[in-house]
């Protein structure tokens, strides 16, 4: 028999054990639990707009009224860039010009300007200054409107023709000699077919030089330069709305011979 003594201290041992352990278990169980607590992410939602209140009929009268200023406007703004384009192609196109006729100042040359109103197939003439062998130089070009892919154009044959006093006074050409070095508005215009009689008539003749340029095709308005050794001649055809009309710009180059080389002064 266990005297009763000894068995209280062994039963007050094993409690007070057993309350250790529990609490130590308890202590590393919720140590654990709050290792252990799951992440939780936060996704904060923008706020909602706030609520407009529907336009009134004055405002939508309002807004309508403003779209259509608007459209009025832009389409007033395209017709002034329109306009500003349009003139600065007429400026520099006038430039071009205003330099072509000042050419003959700036450089030596001898000139024949003209502008004229034909018909499709008739023949523009103009030169007639003395060369320095004596001869007389004549420029001849002859459009032809024609229709290519729907748009209009302009093919013209053109030619040079160095005659001899005599021959260029059989073919009725002496009316255009000149002994000045640049002209305006000097020439003629032939009717259709007139041109090849007197190429016809010159074929019997001495003193005759022609030299025919490439057929060259242009649009309304647009110029071509065709040269052949020292001459030059520009082209600048204009077709008139709806019909064969043409307002035609010839213009004949040649630099003009040095005082040492002239056999005939040109002035």
């Amino acid at each position: 028999m266990i005297p009763l003594k000894t068995a209280s201290v062994g039963v007050l041992s094993a409690l007070l054990a057993s309350t250790a352990t529990y609490w130590l278990l308890d202590s590393y169980r919720a140590g654990n639990t709050s290792a252990m607590q799951p992440v939780v992410i936060k996704e904060y939602l923008p706020a909602p707009p706030p609520s407009v209140a529907p336009a009134t009929p004055a405002e939508l009268l309002q807004l309508a009224e403003l779209t259509r200023k608007n459209a009025e406007l832009m389409a007033q703004l395209a017709d002034e860039r329109a306009r500003v384009a349009n003139a600065n192609l007429t400026l520099t196109k006038t430039r071009e010009d205003l330099d072509e006729l000042r050419r003959p100042m700036m450089s030596d040359l001898i000139s024949s300007t003209l502008r004229a109103e034909l018909k499709s197939g008739e023949t523009v003439v103009t030169g007639g200054y003395q060369l320095p062998n004596g001869s007389r130089l004549y420029a001849f070009a002859s459009p032809h409107v024609f229709t290519e892919e729907g748009v209009e154009m302009v093919k013209i044959g053109g030619k040079f023709l160095v005659l001899s006093e005599e021959a260029s006074i059989a073919v009725g050409l002496r009316n255009l000699d000149t002994n000045a070095a640049n002209t305006l508005q000097h020439g003629e215009v032939w009717a259709a077919g007139e041109e090849a009689a007197v190429l016809k008539q010159l074929e019997t003749m001495g003193g005759v030089d022609v030299l025919n340029t490439p057929p060259i095709s242009l649009r309304s308005g647009t110029s071509s330069v065709i040269e052949m050794g020292d001459m030059r001649l520009k082209l600048t055809p204009i077709l008139s709305s709806g019909s064969e009309n043409l307002d035609f710009e010839l213009r004949l180059e040649q630099p003009q011979p040095k005082s040492s080389d002239k056999e005939t002064p040109v002035r």
